[in-house]
């Protein structure tokens, strides 16, 4: 026994790694479980994303909404992923929103550690963040965590039974 007191018994825990090891195919419920998270972040950033407003620009209206991508794969290690965000049609912008950016007329401009800039673009003017992506994890980033363990469950106790 521990010195403060304190012990924990685990019974069953044998027939449940049984149970578990029986389970036929593990990955299908655990790519579920990670889309349904996934499914959820992916619904509060369409949500939030911004609509272009016809100023400028070569992506068509709503591109940036409809670019937001839930992508579940595996890993060489073994471990899987869930991936929710803008796809390669819009990534580039989605950060240029997400973190805001400097417009530059006649070339590249690329502003370095010393603050000064090095190309021949000038800049023409800031264009603020629009976070959008950040806001919509921290919105709903718990009630995902438990679609993912509640689909998790779901999936695992119908392969028990089953």
């Amino acid at each position: 026994m521990p010195q403060d007191g304190i012990s924990i018994s685990l019974e069953g825990l044998d027939s449940l790694l049984a149970k578990l090891s029986a389970i036929e195919k593990p990955e299908l419920a655990i790519r579920k479980a990670l889309r349904a998270g996934g499914n959820i972040i992916n619904a509060a950033i369409v949500e939030r994303a911004p609509e272009k407003d016809g100023t400028g620009g070569t992506l068509p209206e709503g591109a940036l909404k409809h670019d937001i991508i839930t992508r579940v794969s595996k890993k060489a290690e073994g471990d899987f992923v869930v991936i929710v965000g803008p796809d390669k049609l819009t990534s580039h912008v989605a950060r240029w929103v997400e973190y805001g950016h400097r417009g530059v007329r006649g070339g590249t401009s690329k502003v370095l550690a010393n603050g000064k800039t090095k190309g021949p673009g000038s800049q023409t003017h800031d264009v603020p963040a629009h976070p959008f992506i950040r806001p919509a994890w921290e919105a709903v980033h718990t009630a995902a965590s438990e679609a993912i363990v509640t689909t998790l469950v779901t999936e695992i106790n119908k392969q028990i039974k089953g």
